[in-house]
C-alpha cells in the first residue's frame, strides 16, 4: 500500500464525512425535520445494504481497513447521498491510484443503473 495514497483516500473520506455532518446539521439547524429524516433514513437503508452484500469501496480500490464492516459502514454513507455522489467519490479515489485499475471498469448497481462510467466512456 503506497502511504501516499492512503493519506489521499483517507482525506478525502474526512472530507465527505464533514460535508454530510455539515448538510445534516443545516438541516437539523433550519428546522428541516421531514427532510432530516428522510436524509437519515437513506443512510440507514444504504448502510444496512451495504453490510448485507459486502458493497465496500475502499476494498475495491484496495485500501486495507483494520475492521472490515467499516468500509462498507463508509461505502453505505457514501452511497446514500445519491449515485452521482459516489460516482464522484469513486472517481476521485481512484485519480492518481498506484493500481490503475483497467479503463474499461464501470460499475453498475442491482437495477442495471450505471453507477460509475470511466472517464474516457469505456
Amino acid at each position: 500500500m503506497d502511504m501516499v495514497f492512503l493519506i489521499i483516500v483517507v482525506a478525502i473520506t474526512v472530507e465527505g464525512l464533514v460535508e454530510y455532518a455539515k448538510s445534516v446539521g443545516r438541516m437539523f439547524a433550519d428546522g428541516a425535520k421531514h427532510t432530516l429524516g428522510i436524509q437519515l433514513g437513506a443512510m440507514l437503508v444504504a448502510v444496512l445494504l451495504c453490510l448485507i452484500f459486502g458493497a465496500d469501496v475502499y476494498r475495491y480500490l484496495g485500501v486495507p481497513v483494520a475492521v472490515p464492516w467499516v468500509g462498507c459502514v463508509l461505502t453505505g454513507i457514501f452511497a446514500s447521498r445519491g449515485s452521482n455522489y459516489i460516482s464522484d467519490l469513486i472517481g476521485r479515489l481512484r485519480k492518481g491510484s498506484p493500481w490503475e485499475l483497467a479503463q474499461d471498469v464501470e460499475i453498475v448497481d442491482a437495477n442495471g443503473v450505471k453507477v460509475y462510467e470511466p472517464p474516457d466512456g469505456g
